[in-house]
């Protein structure tokens, strides 16, 4: 798997409150959030419970869903030994790809709670694997709005869970993808400002030509850059 990374404060946050990590099949992307400087505490716990945690690769499904339930615990651990932290949150979306089997496929096991994001790109066809768990989200799933009422809806930043929360149903997807694939990992900085199609546009480029994680995330900004932005794109 080879992969790009991008992170950027943006135009108008102080602070970077995302964080992520990657390896040779492991990606996690972070978006954190709390007052004072909770947010880049938590988002930073949830990766460094990831980077720590044993992976074997025996069982995908059960080690993304423990190391969320780690993380989690983590931070709830972490916010009630320090009151400044009480409340803080965090977004994570973490991949873990293994194979290629005897077909040359690969599989993408994605655990996932927030409104931080994963998409496949294969054919010519971006597809959004992970779902929101935000207000907005529910409401596009339920065909109450649609999807150009969601970029501007009032309640788009309400999530409906984060790590942090006092419960987690953490989403797990498992998905078959074929040599040369790009996955996709994205916090809110960037879907806020840059659409499907935009995205799109960028991943059909050239993938060893340029960082493309890299070009999303200068999109994001030149579109106004009004959150923290952090973009991993891989290919398999």
């Amino acid at each position: 798997m080879d992969v790009r990374t991008a992170t950027d404060v943006g135009q108008v946050r102080e602070n970077n409150e995302d964080a992520l990590w990657v390896t040779d099949r492991i990606l996690v992307v972070c978006d954190g959030m709390g007052g004072h400087v909770a947010g880049e505490v938590a988002s930073d716990v949830a990766v460094t419970v990831v980077q720590t945690y044993p992976f074997q690769g025996e069982n995908p499904g059960e080690e993304v869903l423990s190391a969320i339930h780690h993380a989690q615990q983590a931070i709830l651990d972490a916010a009630e030994e320090n009151e400044d932290y009480r409340g803080m949150g965090s977004t994570i979306t973490l991949a873990m790809v293994s194979g290629p089997d005897e077909e040359g496929s690969v599989t993408l096991v994605v655990g996932h709670v927030g409104d931080s994001r994963c998409y496949t790109f294969s054919k010519g066809v971006l597809q959004q694997v992970t779902s929101d768990h935000s207000v907005v989200g529910e409401l596009l799933r339920s065909g109450t709005i649609t999807y150009a009422e969601a970029r501007s809806h009032p309640k788009r930043h309400v999530l409906t869970q984060v790590l942090g929360s006092a419960e987690i149903e953490v989403e797990l997807v498992t998905k078959r993808l074929e040599p040369g694939t790009i996955v996709l990992l994205c916090t809110d900085g960037l879907t806020d400002l840059v659409d499907d199609q935009q995205i799109q546009e960028v991943l059909e480029s050239d993938f060893y030509s340029s960082n493309l994680a890299q070009e999303l995330v200068d999109l994001a900004n030149e579109s106004g850059g009004v959150d923290n932005v952090t973009v991993i794109v891989a290919k398999v």
